[in-house]
């Protein structure tokens, strides 16, 4: 008789679990990444898809937090810089590179690169992208995080 509680208890948590609700998976909601100490790949500039060319650096940016120090790569040169962050505001100050000739496309690809980071004004993350956004709210580059390690 003391089992008759203990079988019939078991048997009601066994039902119990075998009535779910079973939806369609939804697709994971990836958390955003950090504006800054992030390294972000440029994938598109001026609504461009940019291409590395090879034995050349990606062009990419990497908005170190500490005395907000830009650094980063053209796809051609060294990128140094540095930024400021006012909540959705951005801008990018004393931004220079270094002289390396390269192919023409990645010379282009620099120019292109360095005068659209002369007229963003806002950032938006999401998920694993950064778009870079001018005075009108149009995104001119967008980025997509890559981790290193």
């Amino acid at each position: 008789m003391k089992t008759l509680p203990l079988i019939a208890s078991t048997m009601f948590i066994l039902m119990a679990s075998g009535c779910q609700l079973h939806s369609a998976p939804n697709k994971a909601v990836q958390p955003d990444e950090t504006l800054t100490n992030t390294y972000w790949k440029l994938d598109t500039l001026e609504g461009q898809t940019i291409t590395t060319a090879d034995n050349l650096r990606e062009p990419h940016l990497v908005l170190h937090e500490e005395n907000s120090r830009l650094a980063g790569s053209t796809g051609c040169n060294a990128l140094i810089g540095s930024y400021r962050v006012d909540g959705k505001q951005i801008a990018f100050e004393q931004v220079g590179t270094t002289m390396m000739a390269c192919p023409d496309t990645q010379m282009r690809n620099e120019q292109a690169m360095l005068s659209t980071l002369a007229q963003v004004d806002t950032w938006q993350v999401d998920g694993s992208t950064l778009s870079l956004k001018n005075a009108n709210g149009k995104p001119v580059a967008v980025f997509e995080a890559v981790h290193l390690y």
